[in-house]
Parts: structure tokens; sequence; C-alpha cells
């Protein structure tokens, strides 16, 4: 369920020391001293460490083939062998020449060993290994002067020893890796632990403890890093290493000394500090993050940020996440009192809007005025399934003031939201009746220098009853859609009428007769539409307090699908040939005087040329006499069955004017009866294309062409690149006629359309150095979106990111106003990220990059 955490913890107070203060003050005795270059090439050497520049860490390790008894049966079955052996008279028996001890999933490997029997039983209680000693298992060497082993506990010691051992959560011993592939020679690349200690010993299974040790995850010849310590542990069991008056030397500098430091062997989770985080922006200024993660247990954790913002002050953040046989969600938690910058906001912008007279603005300045300068933010998700027919849902979003998203986000899509959901419903599906229980609202972010943003009617509650009954005599199918909601509504900030609420019935029941053959189907369909309004707050004469209406709507949807096989370049194809046929028809009904709870007009699209209503909700239905034409090609991969191509291009021909629009009056909006698209015989040509070049390449064009005005209403390109994790290219286009929001104008004119670029990728420059970045230009109004820039060095053992950028937040006095970022992330691999920052906000939005890839 949840992203594993690489966590380092500390259990003193003061853990990172000057470097001035670490010479004088931490323990120096018995720490196992730096190994010098000839001694190191000669361990990396004996460890199996072969160069190589093909690998990151430049080399890999070779685990020479070795066998031992196979099968959990056998895993008290010790077999001892040696070329010569002498049995003395005090029970003591000597091997020489090359001794090997085999036990299931080990080997213990020696000049010569001597082994002791007890005296009662006669059994061997423990052999003394001396001579080049190696203790092998899978992903796992030891090797040292002399060592014991304890037949009795299988405790094993070592002595003036170095080792590696294979991190990550690789099994170090037991049936992961087989007896079988024991036997062949095998490379190691994946991360690896190795160092030095005067003692190695192993009392329980995958449990090692060292003293005067030292560890790291580098090459073993020059290491960037190694941490040297008096006492290490290592287990395998909890995926944990723990050392005790450790000290982190970067090189041959010492940087860090602690204590007691415990750091990952693998991805799992456990309590504990992470390392601070180190970042900042142009808002809140440089600012420091202390994140503590708390494993409460395998289906529950938390992290809790205490954070200093320079220039706002103290911030506390939580986040608790949960999974139980029922639900899984997440609860986020953000309060930051006596926000410093924020109080000057305030100040500022009612001395600058004092003399306004406007009423929405002297509205949005009240509601600025009162805002509490102690900001605080909620979001709640939640999804619950109880049984295989009930469930349940909670999305649930608030924030303290109407600035909050604009001074805390760094994605434009929050920085840019003014309507935070807030809701919660149940669900039942069931054979032939789907149930939902709704209750939702909006929560309406009212800026002083933002055009005004209507609040939205809240459903309190909203009941969905849906039947459906399939397979009935002569092949019908009778269906039915009930809904009944209570609306409630608050005025928007500045205005003084009182929008019309209440309560919204609506039953339609329907009958269709669905026919299929192998290449063609038909479909007529016939419903009714019974909707009964019973409204209050209704001051407008226009819109009365109980409202019917009545409208039928008769639909047919047919098609065909033709198939061939082709070839392309050397390649076998099936094409496929899908011509689709929509007719609607609905008659006019008057709706002027029904209000617009939750409508809109459909946007049109390929999909939408095949659905009978041109509006979303039910408060209009659209009149209709009209036919969709639609045609779909696709080219299939005759061998991997994937789709290559996808064409599809249609259009709606009208019979009639349209006469239901959104307004109660022509002069409300430009969606009225004296609109000359209302008029039009053909509806926009839509068209679109999916082309997978090849494994790597993509292409999609979604466009919708007008044949009236003989240009583009709206059209998006995207073309990706994607090879594997580290070769990302992303380019997009978007076209919307008379959609830029911030051109200021209202008029259908070429500079109110939207024309923007985005442009992204994830580059390696050299081995070890990778490039990051995001380029989002509004061509219209000429500013940038988005920008940021980003290097990452990697190695096999550490690695260093810094990502910088700024987002666009919005024009005041026709100047874009930018928020910028800054964070840099340092990562000691296999024992925590140093300094981190948290950037993924920042490239989260480049698609097919994975941020959690570094360190």
């Amino acid at each position: 369920m949840y992203l594993k955490k690489k966590l380092l913890t500390f259990f003193v107070a003061a853990l990172l020391l000057p470097l001035i203060a670490l010479s004088a003050t931490t323990p120096t005795d018995n720490i196992a001293p730096p190994l010098s270059p000839l001694t190191q090439e000669m361990i990396a050497k004996q460890l199996g460490w072969v160069p190589s520049t093909a690998y990151l860490c430049g080399g890999y390790y070779v685990e020479p083939p070795f066998f031992y008894p196979a099968g959990e049966e056998n895993n008290k079955l010790v077999e001892i062998t040696g070329n010569q052996g002498l049995l003395s008279q005090n029970s003591t028996t000597t091997l020489e020449g090359k001794v090997t001890l085999n036990r299931y999933g080990q080997q213990i490997t020696a000049n010569k060993a001597y082994l002791y029997r007890d005296p009662i039983t006669g059994k061997l209680s423990m052999i003394d290994l001396i001579g080049n000693v190696h203790l092998r298992e899978p992903n796992t060497l030891v090797i040292a002067e002399k060592g014991r082993y304890i037949f009795r506990s299988q405790a094993k010691i070592l002595t003036n020893n170095a080792y590696r051992m294979t991190m990550q959560g690789l099994q170090i011993s037991g049936p992961n890796i087989s007896a079988t592939e024991m036997q062949t020679e095998r490379h190691i690349t994946a991360l690896t632990a190795w160092g030095g200690a005067k003692e190695f010993s192993q009392t329980q299974p995958k449990v090692y403890e060292l003293t005067q040790a030292t560890f790291s995850t580098c090459t073993p010849i020059n290491p960037a890093w190694t941490v040297k310590a008096k006492h290490i542990e290592l287990d395998k069991n909890t995926g944990r290493g723990y050392a005790t008056h450790a000290r982190v030397y970067i090189k041959e500098v010492p940087v860090l000394y602690t204590p007691y430091i415990s750091f990952p062997l693998d991805k799992r989770r456990k309590s504990g500090f992470l390392w601070p985080i180190i970042g900042g922006d142009s808002l809140s200024g440089p600012s420091l993050y202390a994140p503590f993660y708390w494993n409460i247990a395998p289906n529950y954790d938390m992290t809790i940020t205490p954070a200093i913002l320079t220039k706002r002050g103290i911030q506390l953040s939580d986040e608790f996440r949960y999974l139980t046989m029922t639900s899984r969600g997440d609860l986020n938690v953000s309060v930051l009192p006596n926000d410093k910058a924020f109080r000057d906001f305030q100040t500022a912008e009612k001395k600058h809007y004092a003399g306004n007279t406007n009423p929405a603005i002297q509205a949005e300045l009240s509601r600025l005025e009162n805002a509490s300068i102690t900001r605080s933010s909620v979001s709640w998700r939640n999804r619950s399934q109880f049984n295989p027919h009930w469930s349940s849902h909670v999305d649930f979003n608030y924030v303290s003031d109407d600035y909050y998203l604009r001074d805390f986000s760094t994605s434009l899509n929050e920085i840019t939201q003014n309507q935070l959901l807030q809701e919660a419903d149940i669900t039942y599906k069931g054979q032939n009746w789907n149930f939902i229980g709704r209750v939702q609202q909006y929560q309406t972010l009212h800026q002083l220098d933002e055009e005004i943003v209507d609040n939205q009617p809240r459903r309190l509650p909203q009941i969905v009853l849906n039947g459906i009954y399939p397979d009935q005599p002569y092949g019908l199918e009778y269906f039915i859609n009930n809904e009944a909601t209570h609306f409630e509504m608050q005025k928007t900030p500045g205005t003084t009428i009182n929008e019309p609420v209440g309560n919204r019935f609506n039953t339609q029941p329907g009958i269709n007769l669905p026919l299929y053959w192998p290449y063609f189907y038909i479909n007529p369909r016939a419903q009714i539409a019974l909707t009964n309004y019973s409204l209050h707050q209704t001051t407008d004469t226009l819109t009365p307090k109980t409202i019917n209406r009545a409208v039928p709507i008769f639909d047919v949807a047919s098609g065909f699908s033709l198939s061939r096989d082709v070839r392309f370049a050397n390649f076998s194809f099936m094409q496929t040939l899908e011509p689709q046929v929509y007719y609607t028809y609905i008659p006019y009904r008057n709706q002027k005087n029904i209000p617009v709870f939750d409508t809109t007009v459909n946007t049109l699209t390929y999909d939408q040329i095949f659905n009978y209503n041109r509006f979303t909700g039910i408060d209009r239905i659209g009149d209709a006499n009209q036919i969709g034409v639609g045609i779909t090609t696709r080219l299939i991969d005759q061998h991997s069955g994937l789709e290559k191509v996808r064409l599809g291009v249609g259009e709606i021909i009208y019979f009639t004017d349209r006469r239901v629009t959104l307004c109660n009056t022509p002069a409300e909006c430009t969606d009225n009866p004296l609109n000359p698209e209302n008029h039009y015989r053909l509806s926009p040509l839509s068209g679109v294309l999916d082309y997978h070049v090849s494994d790597i390449w993509k292409v999609r064009v979604d466009s919708i062409w007008n044949p009236i005005s003989r240009g583009l209403d709206n059209s998006t390109v995207t073309l990706s690149y994607k090879t594997d994790e580290m070769h990302i290219l992303n380019l997009s286009y978007s076209f919307v006629r008379n959609g830029d929001p911030f051109s200021g104008l209202e008029v259908n004119s070429s500079d109110n359309n939207l024309k923007s670029t985005d442009f992204s990728f994830f580059w390696p420059i050299t081995h070890k150095v990778s490039a990051v970045g995001r380029w989002t230009q509004d061509w219209n109004t000429n500013h940038l979106q988005n920008l940021l820039f980003g290097l990452q060095y990697d190695t096999c053992c550490w690695a260093v990111r810094a990502v910088a950028g700024k987002t666009f937040t919005n024009i005041i006095n026709n100047t874009p106003q930018y928020n910028s970022e800054f964070y840099i992330q340092f990562a000691l691999k296999g024992l925590g990220n140093i300094g981190s920052g948290n950037p993924s906000s920042l490239l989260s939005a480049i698609t097919g990059y994975n941020p959690t890839l570094f360190g």
C-alpha cells in the first residue's frame, strides 16, 4: 500500500555537531582506522570486486559457485570435510588442508580447523577455524583470519575480517536463491554493503554484529563515504542496521557524529526522524523541515513535520495514512499560527483597495481583513468497500482563507484552483439496482485580484437510484433513472441577488431493444424525463415556485465493424473499419424558467457526438433532431495484439435549429437562440488520433475543426518518447479559440485565443549526470507558465539533485506573478537522505518521470 521510507533515526537531541567540536569531543578509541589504498585493493579483490566502467559503481562483485545441502529438511545437517586429519586423545580433532563446513544455505572454509567434542555425549560442540576463513551465504561473504563455530547455537564468531552483503531486501539465506543457482557463477550489481571489523559474530539467523567496524555501500576502492563505529548490528529480519558511537566520513573527513544511528537495509518502514528538508520559495523564504515518521502499525503510519518558514513562522503538518479490512485513505492537516507574511499582506491590500467602491471588491476585502493569520488546511480522502455491494467515498478539502493555495502550493493546477470539493457518498451496486447517497459542496475561494467567482450550489443531499432489467421478453431492456436533490446556495460576496434554491426530482424511465450481430448492431431507445422543481427564494418573476417538465427522448445507435489483414513495412496488422450512426430526436420544451443548478454545455469531443444531451446535468435537456456520424479505423498488431493506430473522425448533422440554452434571457450569455452557431446545420468536425509509432514513440492528436469559420476551435497535439525511466521527452501544443483566461478580453478575437506549449524531459548527460526540466509557455500573452531545471549526479552509493523552478500564479497590472522555488537533495545510498529537499511537487508534472528513483 504505502511508499517505502528511507529513514535515519537519532535518539539524541543534538545530532549534527560542528566539525571543530567533533574532533575534540567524540570518542576515538577502538574505532576501525581507515584502510590504506593497498589494503583496500587487496580486500576488494578478496571480496570478489571486478572493476568495470559498464556499471554505475565502476564494477561488480563476483559470487563464485559453492555447494551446500539443499532443502529445509537439511537445515540442521552439517557436513565437514578436510584433506587430512588427526584425532587426539583429548577428544580434539585437527583438520588441515582445505577445510569445508557446509550446512543449509551456508558454507565456511579455512586452512585449518580444530573440532571439539562434548566429553559426555561425544558429539561435536565447537570448531575453531584458522587461516583464510571464508563464511559464505547467498549474497554474503565474510573473510577473516580466524573464527569459531558453535554447533548447538549455530553461532559464528570471526575476528579481523572484511565482509560484504547485498542490501535492498534480498534474502541472505534460505530458499530465495536456490542451491542450483548457487552452483553457477553470478554477478552482483545490486546495492551492496561492505566493510571491515575486528570481530564479526552471528548468534541468530540473518543478524550480524560487528565490533570496531566500518560500513559503506560505495566501491571498495577509494569509497566516497564510510561509517566507522564501535558497534554495528545488521538485522536482515527487521531490515534495519544500527551503529553506536558512529562517525560518517566523506573520503577521510569526518562530517557527522552520533552516539546512536539507525539506517535501512531494505525498503521496510520504521519509525524515526527523516533527514531535515532544506528548501525555500519566494513566498515563504528559506525553509527548514524536520519530519518524524511514525510506523504506528503495519497498516497505519504518520509523518509529523514541524517546519521553520523564515518569512512566515513555525508550521506543523501531519500526514496520517491507514489501511483496514474495509477502508484505505489519508488525512493531511497543516497549521501555521501567526503568519507574519500574511499579516503584512492583509495590511498592504487594505491600503491598496481602501478607496475602491466596487461592492464585490469591498466584500472580498472584508473577507481578507477578517481572515485569521493562523493558516490551516485539511484534506481527507477515503475509500471503503464494506462488501461486494456497498462502498463509500470521501473527498474533503478545506483551507482557512482564500489565499492559502497561492501561498503554499507549487503546482499551477492547485494554485489556480478556486473550488475545493467537499463530498461524501455511499454506493450500492446490485444486479439490477444501483444506489448513491451523496452530500456535496464546494469551498469557493474569492481573491481580490481575480475575476469574480460564483459560489456553487450545495447538494444536501443527493439521492440517485437507477435500475435496469435486460433480457426481457422479445429481447427488450427496461431501465429507469431516478434522482432527488436538495440544493442550497450561499451568496457570492458582493452580490445581493438571492438565487433560487430548493428540491429537484427527476425520474427517467425507458425501454430499448439492443440487437447485435457479428458485424452489425442497432439499438433503438425511447425514454421520458419527468422533472419537478419545488423552489423558494424565487424573487424573479420568470421562476415560479413549482415547475414541472416532461421531455420525451428517442434515439437510435447503430454501427458495423469490418476487418481485414494488411501488411505495412513487413509487419502484419488487422485493420478495422467501424462506422457509427447515431440519430436523436427530442422535441423542444421551453425551459427558460428553470434555474441552473449543476448544468453546463458539454465540450464537443468525438465521444460527445454519440450522446443525446448536449448539456451536463438535468436542468437542461436540449432539443434535437440530428444525426451523429463517425468512423473509426484501427491497426492492430497481429503478433502482440496491441493497437498500433486509432483514428476517429465525426460530426453532427442538424436538421433543426437549437432553441434550448442555459440562459433565461438572450442577453445573459452568448449561448442563446440569437447565437449563429445554434442555426448551423453542421457541428464542428471532431477528430482523434492515437499513433504508437514504436514502443518508445507515441503521438496523440485531439482536434475540433469548425467548418463555418474554416478554422480550429481547439486542438491538442502530444508527442512522447520514453525508452526507459532515464530517457524521457514530452512535447505538447494546445490551442483553444477564445480560451485564454488571462487575456482580459471577452470578445471573439484572435487575441483571446489560448496558445501554449509544454516541453519536459529527463535525460542523462553523462554516465553519472542527468538533467531534468520543464518549460510551459503561454504564447498568447507571452509569459511563462512553468519553468524548472535540475541536475542529478548519481553514483552507486551517493547522489545529489538540485532543482530550481518558478510557477505562474497570476497577472497583476499586466505583470505576470511567479512563485520561485529551490531544493537540493543529497543521498548516501544505504544510509539515508541528507539535507533532502522535496522536489517531487515540481517534478511530478513531468509525464513518465518517477522522482522516487533518486537515492
